[in-house]
C-alpha cells in the first residue's frame, strides 16, 4: 500500500510519530474526552487512522526501532521506583487473576472452534489465536510455524490480534469510567488518582506536574537504562545461543523478564540512588506512548481481507469471554477493576502492552505484575495453543 510519506522518508515518519505522541498526552491532559480515554488510546487510533488515510507507511523501519529499541529502554526507566515488598504482595494475586481471564480465552476458542470445526486449517487459526490471546504475538508465530501457516497469512492474523487488541484497550480504559462497574467493583488506584488530582485539572495533568528535574538526573537515568538493557540482551542472547530447556529459555532468554529482574534487584539494594533520578518516569512514559503510536501504524485494515472471517470471528469470541468470565469471576471475589483490566490486557496483548496501560492510567504499583504475569503468558501459550489445536484438528 503506497502512501504520501514513503518508508525511506525516515526523518519525516518520526516527525508525524513524535508529534503523534505529543499530541496524545496534549489530548489527554487538557481535553475532558482525553482524559477519558487516555493517551495511550489516542496514540493507537490517531496513528490507525493516519496510516488508513495513507499518509503515513504500515511498515517502516521507525517502528522497528521503537519496538527494538526505545520501547526496551523504557522499562528499567519506569521500574526506578519500585518497591519489590509490593510487587511480591501483588504479583500472586494478580496471577490467580489472568489465569481465570486465560480460562476466559480458552472458553472462547473451544465455543468458536465448534462453531468453525469443519473450515479447513482450523485447528492452525485455534492455536494461533490462543497462544496470542495467552502470550502474545510470538506465541502466534510460533503457533503459526507448528502447525505450517502461511508466513503471510500468519502476518496478516498479528495485524488483526492488534487492530482487535487496541479496540480492547478501548473497552478496557473507558469502562473504568462507567457508574455500573464503579458500584460493582472496587477502583482503590482509580479513587488515588482522582483525590490527588488538582481542582480544575485532569488526573493526567495533576499527576505529570512539573517536577524539579536536572541535567545530571537526565544522564544518569539514561545511562542506567542503557546498562540494564544492555547487559539484559546480552544475557539473553547468550541463554538463547546455549542448549538450554525451552522453559529456560523462555524465562531468562526475554529480554522484558531479565531486565525487570536486574532493575528491581539494583532499585533494591541501592534505593537512595534511584530516588534520586528524577525524569526518569516522564522518558519512559513518552517512550511508552511511541509504542502505542507504533502499534496503531501496524494495524492496516486493507489486511484484514486477507484472514478471512473465521479468524476475526475467534479473536472476537476470545475477547467476549475473556472480559465476561473474568469480571464475573472478579465479582464473585471482589477483585478491583484495575487488576481485572489488566489481567485481560496481559492475556489479550502480552507484557507490553499490559504495563504500558498500568503506566498509562497512573497504577504504577501494578506495572511489574502486570509484566510478570504477562511473561507466564509467554511460557504457556505455546502449550495450551498446541493443546487446543490438536484437539480442533
Amino acid at each position: 500500500m503506497t502512501s504520501f510519506i514513503q518508508s525511506d522518508q525516515v526523518w519525516l515518519i518520526w516527525a508525524v510519530v513524535i508529534s503523534l505522541g505529543a499530541f496524545a498526552i496534549l489530548a489527554e491532559q487538557k481535553f475532558k474526552w482525553g482524559g477519558k480515554i487516555g493517551s495511550a488510546i489516542i496514540a493507537i487510533f490517531s496513528a490507525l487512522i493516519l496510516v488508513n488515510v495513507r499518509l503515513i507507511p504500515v511498515s517502516s523501519e521507525v517502528y522497528t526501532v521503537i519496538n527494538s529499541y526505545i520501547l526496551p529502554l523504557s522499562i528499567p526507566l519506569l521500574l526506578f521506583q519500585c518497591d519489590l515488598r509490593r510487587i511480591i504482595r501483588d504479583s500472586g494475586k494478580l496471577a490467580v487473576i489472568f489465569f481465570v481471564a486465560a480460562v476466559g480465552t480458552l472458553i472462547g476458542v473451544a465455543v468458536c472452534g465448534l462453531m468453525f470445526k469443519d473450515v479447513e486449517g482450523v485447528g492452525g487459526i485455534a492455536a494461533m489465536t490462543t497462544g496470542a490471546h495467552i502470550g502474545g504475538t510470538v506465541n502466534l508465530v510460533a503457533m503459526g510455524q507448528t502447525f505450517n501457516m502461511e508466513a503471510n497469512y500468519v502476518n496478516a492474523c498479528a495485524i488483526a490480534a492488534n487492530l482487535f487488541l487496541a479496540f480492547y484497550m478501548l473497552m478496557l480504559s473507558s469502562a473504568a469510567n462507567l457508574k455500573f462497574v464503579r458500584k460493582m467493583y472496587p477502583h482503590p488506584y482509580i479513587d488515588e488518582m482522582e483525590r490527588a488530582a488538582d481542582g480544575g485539572k485532569s488526573m493526567a495533568e495533576s499527576y505529570w506536574k512539573p517536577k524539579n528535574i536536572s541535567l545530571l538526573s537526565i544522564a544518569l537515568s539514561l545511562a542506567t537504562t542503557f546498562v540494564i538493557t544492555g547487559v539484559s540482551q546480552t544475557i539473553c542472547t547468550f541463554v538463547n545461543a546455549t542448549e538450554a530447556p525451552f522453559i529456560v529459555k523462555q524465562l531468562l532468554g526475554s529480554i522484558y523478564l531479565v531486565m525487570t529482574l536486574i532493575t528491581v534487584t539494583l532499585v533494591t539494594l541501592f534505593p537512595k540512588y534511584f530516588e534520586k533520578l528524577q525524569g526518569a518516569e516522564e522518558l519512559g512514559n513518552f517512550a511508552i506512548i511511541l509504542f502505542f503510536v507504533g502499534l496503531g501504524c501496524a494495524a492496516n485494515l486493507a489486511e484484514l481481507a486477507q484472514i478471512g472471517v473465521v479468524v476475526i470471528a475467534f479473536i472476537i469470541c476470545i475477547m467476549i469471554f475473556n472480559f465476561l468470565v473474568t469480571m464475573a469471576i472478579g465479582k464473585i471475589f471482589k477483585w478491583s477493576y484495575e487488576e481485572i483490566s489488566l489481567a485481560c490486557n496481559a492475556t489479550f496483548g502480552g507484557p507490553t502492552t499490559a504495563a504500558a496501560f498500568a503506566i498509562n492510567k497512573g497504577w504504577h504499583e501494578l506495572v511489574v505484575p502486570s509484566i510478570l504475569v504477562g511473561l507466564l503468558g509467554y511460557i504457556i501459550g505455546n502449550y495450551f495453543g498446541v493443546l487446543i489445536g490438536n484437539l480442533l484438528m
